[in-house]
């Protein structure tokens, strides 16, 4: 090898590019973890650190003994490391400690995306997937038969103690050894008789033992009820990962959580959070809302022209959300309403009930145009003026606006924007599983995903 690292990998590979980046950004929060006044052990720079945790994740690799590995024999390892060599338990430490600090990176690289004129807001697509939880789908449990498995391990080790100690406690000092008057005497004659007989066989004692405690009392095996369950009093939670729930992802279903994103035209990632909810329909204005949050403080909020999300997120409430931008969203199959959905003059009587909450038309006026009598006319007028959000309305309304050529042709790029990153992160860089548990660390695992998806789009851009 070449006496300098500094000679080890080309100019343009990704470990030098992610160097650079790390020099580059703000590690405050990072540092602020650590003590300034000398005392405590040592720590590794958390700027190596942090440059070692970002390329495994741009290279697929988040197994932190596999990193350990890696930190020894990968020479682009080796470079981010300085030849130095933290161990898994050090890595993951880190990973953990810093799980808030990682997750606003996320921010501070889509800056960089920014600044390099990749990101393009014109058009956000906004989708979920379903990524496994660190759990098992076996794990779950009802509160009845967490209570059940409770009581029957505490009810097999008593009898396992009651068949071994009888009715003494189990901590109490051996008959021969209780008598304090003669037991330095005893003590002596043993260990005589341990210097005579020599050394003892621990191998064999120790199976003895184990047989005679098979022979006591054994566990009770645990039962492993399938996952599901009635709502209520038995719904089911996961011992291992209580946040992660059962949720479906396409013909079958997952133990784990749905991670969500929106990207831009150029696949750019500008959103993302986890949830462990089924519904995609509660996560479009929280996703809205985290978009609009992170490209002000990039300064192009004002260039969102089209939000765009498949028919799980339709709702009356995300088709009517207040906004600038134009928010595409196929509506599903038309439900009950005081306006019919089928109602072929639906689109005539919202226009007319609307002339008539301006005073441009009398009561009488909008009965006579509709059609209706007095009482009826009044009650679509009161269901109008309650909300406006009448699903069977804003389902018209959103028929019209997909059936537009240039809305069209806006949503028809939802499948080439957002659905290839997912993709891309699934399959070329192997995450399908979270490695870390609970619903903050795996929020905080994602915009780490997410975030070295930006990471590479930048490195690519500054290689071409």
């Amino acid at each position: 090898m070449p006496p300098s690292v500094t000679d080890w990998l080309p100019e343009k590979h990704l470990a030098w590019f992610v160097l650079d980046v790390v020099a580059e950004l703000d590690m405050a929060a990072f540092e602020a973890q650590f003590r300034a006044d000398g005392r405590g052990g040592a720590v590794y720079d958390p700027a190596m650190m942090l440059a070692v945790l970002l390329y495994a994740y741009c290279t697929g690799e988040r197994s932190s003994r596999r990193v350990e590995r890696r930190l020894c024999e990968d020479v682009a390892y080796r470079v981010l490391a300085a030849n130095q060599q933290p161990d898994h338990a050090t890595l993951a430490r880190f990973r953990r400690r810093h799980e808030n600090a990682i997750a606003e990176l996320f921010d501070q690289l889509l800056g960089l995306c920014v600044r390099e004129g990749l990101v393009d807001a014109g058009l956000i697509a906004i989708d979920g997937t379903k990524v496994a939880a660190n759990a098992s789908a076996w794990a779950n449990r009802t509160r009845r038969q967490i209570a059940e498995e409770i009581l029957a391990e505490a009810e097999s080790v008593d009898a396992a103690e009651d068949a071994k100690f009888g009715e003494r406690r189990g901590d109490e000092l051996p008959e021969r050894w209780a008598d304090r008057r003669d037991r330095r005497a005893r003590l002596r004659e043993a260990l005589h008789q341990l210097d005579a007989a020599g050394a003892t066989d621990w191998e064999s004692m120790q199976a003895e033992r184990a047989a005679k405690e098979a022979e006591l009392g054994r566990k009770l095996p645990g039962r492993k009820p399938k996952p599901g369950g009635r709502r209520g009093k038995d719904r089911h939670a996961n011992i291992t990962d209580p946040d992660s729930r059962m949720l479906r992802a396409g013909q079958r279903f997952v133990q784990g959580y749905n991670a969500q994103a929106a990207v831009t035209g150029d696949q750019v990632i500008v959103a993302a959070q986890v949830s462990n909810e089924a519904n995609d329909t509660t996560q479009f204005l929280p996703m809205l809302e985290a978009t609009t949050s992170n490209l002000a403080k990039t300064g192009v909020l004002e260039s969102i022209d089209a939000v765009v999300a498949d028919t799980g997120y339709w709702s009356a409430e995300n088709a009517a959300v207040d906004t600038t931008a134009t928010v595409l969203i196929p509506p599903m199959q038309p439900t009950n309403s005081p306006l019919r959905g089928d109602d072929p003059r639906l689109r005539q009587r919202a226009e007319i009930l609307e002339r008539l909450l301006r005073a441009e038309i009398t009561s009488a006026d909008a009965a006579e145009q509709m059609g209706l009598s007095a009482g009826h006319t009044r009650v679509l007028l009161s269901a109008y003026r309650k909300t406006r959000l009448n699903p069977a309305l804003l389902r018209v309304r959103m028929e019209e606006q997909l059936a537009d050529p240039e809305n069209a042709k806006l949503y028809a790029q939802r499948k080439i924007t957002v659905e290839p990153v997912f993709g891309h992160i699934k399959e070329n860089r192997n995450f399908r599983r979270f490695t870390r548990r609970g619903l903050n660390a795996v929020n905080s695992e994602w915009k780490l995903i997410c975030g070295t998806n930006n990471l590479l789009k930048l490195w690519r851009h500054r290689t071409a």
